[in-house]
């Protein structure tokens, strides 16, 4: 086993420093974080519990934006590209659509293949965080 030599893929560490750079003081952002450590599975059900636990598994959403000091979840972000126009990865996107849906948990989709900017994501967040008015 070896380490890999980058964690990120040049776009993706690209849209994270752009990420970075939109937020105000008081966020941070992580990426790659699996839905089995951001959320709790409840259900009325308790067999249900572990089909939504394996609908789950292995699902990681590409940033998360939390809110110090406590380091609460605020929003997320998925960058979509070409393979996420396909059927199968339609169907996987819907259930964490889903996931997020349930727990009130905002989910922003942005395309992969546009250049993000500070500026750019200043104004999408804003609408989650008020930061594209007070920190424009």
């Amino acid at each position: 086993m070896r380490i890999k030599q980058y964690f990120l893929a040049r776009s993706e560490s690209a849209f994270l420093a752009a990420l970075e750079a939109s937020l105000p003081s008081g966020y941070r952002v992580f990426p790659n974080v699996r839905l089995n450590d951001l959320f709790f599975i409840t259900t009325k059900h308790p067999g249900q519990q572990k089909g939504t636990y394996a609908r789950l598994r292995d699902k990681h959403v590409d940033f998360l934006v939390v809110a110090l000091p406590e380091h609460r979840p605020v929003l997320a972000i998925e960058l979509d590209g070409a393979s996420h126009d396909n059927v199968q990865q339609q169907y996987r996107d819907a259930v964490k659509d889903v996931a997020f849906r349930s727990a009130g948990l905002p989910l922003i989709r942005l395309r992969a293949e546009v250049t993000h900017t500070p500026a750019s994501l200043r104004i999408v967040l804003g609408e989650h965080l008020s930061i594209g008015r007070a920190h424009a």
